[in-house]
């Protein structure tokens, strides 16, 4: 059977987590580590983070802009890689290292918490995170995993690049590389844009780098549902 709880709303336990995260566990090393490890949050997990944060700090995304640039930046790493295994390699390096950490924590849409009534309606409303959607969608959409979407489109996420490589298809090296370099810079902007003195210099597409460091990282299904792009 298809397991398609990441279609669920967020619970109470979730959302109560996700409340002290955004307050300021993002920045604790051992939970940045873990999600290093894990390229992020497993694809349920991702989204929900994305739109309680984007719900909760009114739009102001520093800390997933931070978190994702790092990642973003592992990932040129492997793309550095080079020699006869090269596939090998890049397979190995792009797996994760460590569970979802909310996962990790049976945290799932069953689970209870202490989220008030406020905070649960606030935290499942998904009006900023259409708000920013809408905004970036002419860039965000060239970046769209043709797996997950289901629309022939080379463009893939990491899990879907890895299976692809793990299957034997063509490697496609430099388009990655090139995609993921795209969305990197623009996310770097957008990161030092929180920067007092760089306040108010993110663009349109800067922002909707986010968006395509979370589906690349850990797949687009949720956000796709959340802006009624089904797969074909």
């Amino acid at each position: 059977m298809v397991n398609n709880d990441w279609a669920l709303p967020p619970s109470s336990g979730e959302i109560y987590y996700l409340w002290y995260y955004v307050q300021g566990s993002i920045m604790n090393p051992d939970v940045r580590l873990a999600l290093r490890n894990a390229w992020g949050f497993c694809e349920r997990h991702a989204w929900i983070a994305i739109q309680v944060e984007a719900s909760l700090r009114h739009d102001y995304m520093m800390g997933p802009a931070i978190l994702y640039e790092d990642l973003l930046e592992r990932s040129a790493a492997v793309f550095k890689i080079k020699g006869p295994l090269k596939r090998r390699q890049f397979i190995g390096h792009l797996r994760e290292k460590g569970p979802c950490l909310m996962c990790d924590m049976n945290l799932g849409p069953e689970t209870k918490g202490f989220a008030r009534k406020e905070l649960m309606k606030q935290g499942r409303d998904l009006t900023a995170l259409r708000r920013l959607a809408d905004a970036g969608r002419s860039y965000w959409e060239k970046t769209v995993c043709g797996q997950c979407l289901g629309n022939g489109s080379w463009q893939r996420c990491r899990s879907h690049l890895i299976e692809d490589l793990t299957q034997g298809e063509p490697e496609n090296f430099p388009l990655h590389d090139a995609l993921l370099k795209h969305i990197r810079r623009h996310l770097v902007r957008y990161s030092r844009s929180f920067e007092w003195e760089r306040r108010g210099t993110a663009t349109a597409e800067d922002r909707a780098s986010l968006i395509s460091a979370v589906g690349w990282c850990s797949g687009w299904r949720p956000f796709l549902s959340i802006v009624g792009m089904s797969a074909s």
